[in-house]
């Protein structure tokens, strides 16, 4: 073994390694040359490998984990959110209007007011504005908000009118135009969205990518070394901006991304290969979504919601999602479907068999984003099709008491069925689905322990898994959702030497759960490189 650039010693090493010695092979130091790990075990192991130019760090105890992979987010969104009003943690109407009356006094009549991440439930009215609020509110700007899941929009009679839309306007497939008494109520629900958001003047390319390395240093602050990316801005220049996010050295995250349909087709059109890319950012696959959310009762469902009596939206019917699967499949790409309700799901789970019965690849490892209300026997398809999932049980952490609201407790006791799909053997990696929820792994990880909220109630005993269990979903389970196992996500000889040191062992913390909240990290490397500092 030649000398290291970086020997870690006296610390509490987690190799989220299953095959290494000890049921969570544990170890006290390890080594690093260049990018890569070139050796974990005891202090006195690397001794020899020590010389004029290594880097000695002792951490006095503290734990080390492979860096935190989140299997499910949305960076680039995030990183445009950092330029929009802030309305997550909004408590009131009166709280929601002053954030955008303040954003108005700073822009002139005319401009755009955006703002994004605000929940009703969390309103002490129990209700989101009304458009008659919203125009008396902000009379000379046209204002567009997205609420927290990102499924839901409102919209001012100013907005409205450039987004072209009156009481006569149609719904679009796959979304909805919300009226009451044939009159708009300036809702906009998924694919509606989709139609209005080409309007909005988006932020320039330089500062984009510029907000994108702020986002990337937060990332790192929570010790988050890869991600994925889900739902990209969508725009004709996604490439090239992150052609210059990679140019100027600003992206300090691994990003696997997955491209939705107007992109996906772009890429087929100029005879790209997928995968495409290197290790700090891939184009991994394609990204469908198939209906609602769960906070904004839109999820597509088999029994009606209890907020407003619908089912939710489906984006497709069975025979389109098939061919879209189909033709992402047919090519040897990896497909990631966004499934909430327990429809969605099952649209799902038959597309995905479908294509395999046509083409068998028993190494597709087809994604099911999100599945949420994976209610029995579904889950049992998931395990015996070897359908790879994510789950967001930060969901139940920032949001648990508007699901129940929407779906009453019973559901929301099954939903995320964590327990039930490790136990069958299945793969489940954990996301953030970040601006959805914030980024901070810890309030999600103690969620799956846990299942309760924030505001403590608690949201079905049954599904609930180890803290350990949860990590290494936060880790190992995310480099294989991407293909990444032998490159990443366990720390090893061989692998890239992401890693976040951590102030405690959150895989201890079973039970006094409310500590893992109080975690902090210490440190976050990058291949090797030190990309956070606690200060």
């Amino acid at each position: 073994m030649h000398q290291a650039d970086l020997v870690i010693k006296n610390g509490n090493i987690l190799t989220m390694e299953k095959k290494m010695p000890g049921a969570e092979g544990r170890a006290s130091a390890l080594a690093v040359s260049g990018d890569r790990i070139i050796g974990v075990g005891e202090d006195k192991d690397f001794e020899s490998v020590i010389g004029p130019g290594t880097t000695v760090l002792d951490l006095r105890g503290h734990t080390v984990l492979p860096g935190f992979n989140d299997a499910h987010i949305h960076p680039l969104l995030s990183a445009n959110g950092l330029s929009l009003v802030n309305l997550a943690g909004v408590k009131s109407l009166e709280e929601f209007f002053a954030r955008l009356k303040d954003a108005a006094k700073e822009t002139p009549a005319g401009q755009w007011i955006e703002g994004s991440g605000y929940d009703e439930g969390l309103f002490k009215e129990g209700r989101e504005p009304t458009i008659e609020e919203l125009d008396a509110a902000l009379p000379n700007h046209p204002l567009y908000v997205t609420r927290a899941c990102l499924h839901v929009g409102l919209a001012n009679s100013k907005a409205m009118a450039l987004f072209g839309i009156t009481p006569d306007t149609p719904d679009p497939q796959g979304g909805e135009i919300v009226k009451k008494n044939g009159k708009l109520t300036g809702r906009l629900c998924d694919a509606a969205i989709t139609k209005v958001k080409s309007v909005i003047p988006i932020l320039p390319p330089d500062q984009l990518a510029k907000n994108m390395g702020r986002q990337s240093r937060l990332f790192n602050s929570y010790g988050i070394t890869s991600t994925t990316e889900m739902c990209m801005v969508g725009l004709d220049h996604d490439l090239p901006l992150w052609d210059e996010i990679l140019k100027n050295e600003l992206l300090t995250v691994r990003v696997a991304a997955y491209y939705q349909q107007d992109m996906y087709s772009k890429l087929l059109d100029a005879r790209l290969p997928i995968p495409l890319g290197n290790d700090l950012f891939r184009i991994q696959g394609r990204k469908l979504i198939t209906d609602g959310g769960g906070g904004s009762g839109t999820a597509r469902m088999s029994a009606p919601n209890l907020h407003d009596g619908k089912y939710g939206i489906s984006y497709f019917t069975q025979e389109q999602l098939d061919e879209m699967v189909w033709e992402a499949h047919s090519r040897g790409h990896q497909v990631a479907a966004h499934g909430i309700g327990d429809v969605a799901i099952r649209m799902i789970l038959d597309a995905y068999k479908k294509a395999q019965e046509r083409l068998p690849r028993p190494n597709a490892r087809h994604r099911l984003e999100h599945c949420s209300f994976c209610f029995p026997p579904l889950t049992e398809r998931v395990i015996k099709e070897k359908v790879l999932s994510v789950m967001n049980p930060g969901f139940l952490y920032y949001f648990g008491e508007t699901h129940v609201r929407n779906y009453g407790e019973k559901r929301v006791s099954m939903e995320f069925p964590f327990r039930s799909l490790l136990d069958g053997g299945a793969v489940v990696a954990s996301g953030s689905d970040c601006p959805v929820t914030d980024m901070n792994p810890f309030p999600i990880i103690y969620s799956a322990v846990t299942r309760k909220t924030a505001q403590g109630l608690e949201c079905g005993k049954t599904e609930r898994i180890t803290a350990y269990e949860a990590v290494y979903s936060y880790t190992a389970a995310g480099a294989y959702l991407t293909f990444d196992e032998d490159k990443k996500g366990t720390l090893s000889p061989g692998k890239l030497a992401d890693m976040v040191v951590l102030d405690g062992d959150i895989t201890k913390m079973d039970h006094e759960p409310e500590r893992i909240l109080e975690t902090k990290v210490e440190r976050t490397f990058l291949g090797g490189k030190t990309v956070f500092e606690r200060p």
